[in-house]
């Protein structure tokens, strides 16, 4: 009796020790399970957030390119007697409604435009700062009627727009950045009545990490700047007119 109670008291321990600890066990393991779901689900949800941020809206965004006198290459020599008096541009691009658009790595698109649409209006803007950071004599059109036999100007510049594309392509990490811009120049000059004719093309790439719309803008000023460079670049002034460098005798 002694020695079979001494038995029991010896062993009994035994069977409540592992049962309990088997429990604790598994109830362990089932915490840790919830704590993982648990994690995986934030993981998931901070996931759908993002790919939810990276989509397109379909909304537009406006530029307002201008001629940067920090982005401005070399002044090209001229004759600042001259007086120019640039007139708007007449957009004859097919597609009015925007420049271009972004397309975005998980879906969707955000559309490019620039001076609020008034694309005739803002290339002349953008023609006169040009000129005026190159130091030239230039003006804009005003409502009075110039004399009768004289004209406002030595030069009318004006210009048709042909094309004016900015698209951006996002993939993963990186978005590439295309611009391109084409114009027919037409400078008509008072002293002889002669008009210069010329259409001109720049473009430009660029190809950025975290995409900014400012990169689109940026880089459209670049290709805009380099567009009225060439301009200057091939004309010379001669007897008051502009006139081709190539036709020079």
């Amino acid at each position: 009796m002694c020695s079979g109670y001494a038995w029991y008291r010896h062993h009994y321990p035994a069977p409540l020790t592992t049962p309990t600890s088997a429990h604790t066990h598994i109830f362990s393991m089932e915490v840790s399970r919830v704590k993982t779901q648990a994690n995986w689900f934030i993981m998931v949800f901070i996931a759908s957030l993002g790919i939810i941020g990276c989509q397109g809206t379909g909304k537009t965004v406006n530029f307002n390119p201008h001629a940067s006198p920090s982005m401005m290459k070399a002044q090209i020599p001229h004759d600042e007697d001259l007086t120019i008096l640039v007139e708007p541009f007449q957009d004859k691009r097919t597609e009015k409604n925007r420049i271009g658009s972004r397309t975005h790595f998980w879906g969707g698109a955000t559309h490019f435009n620039v001076w609020n649409g008034k694309v005739g209006e803002g290339m002349g803007d953008l023609a006169m700062e040009y000129l005026k950071e190159q130091k030239w004599n230039v003006s804009r059109p005003t409502t009075s009627e110039p004399r009768l036999g004289s004209s406002p100007a030595d030069v009318i510049l004006t210009g048709d727009i042909l094309s004016f594309e900015a698209n951006a392509k996002s993939g993963f990490g990186f978005t590439d950045i295309a611009v391109q811009i084409r114009v027919g120049f037409e400078a008509k000059n008072a002293v002889d009545g002669s008009t210069v004719r010329m259409v001109l093309g720049a473009n430009g790439t660029d190809s950025v990490v975290m995409f900014d719309p400012q990169d689109v803008e940026r880089l459209t000023n670049l290709v805009a700047k380099d567009l009225f460079h060439q301009l200057f670049q091939d004309l010379t002034v001669k007897n008051r007119a502009l006139q081709l460098k190539s036709e020079q005798s």
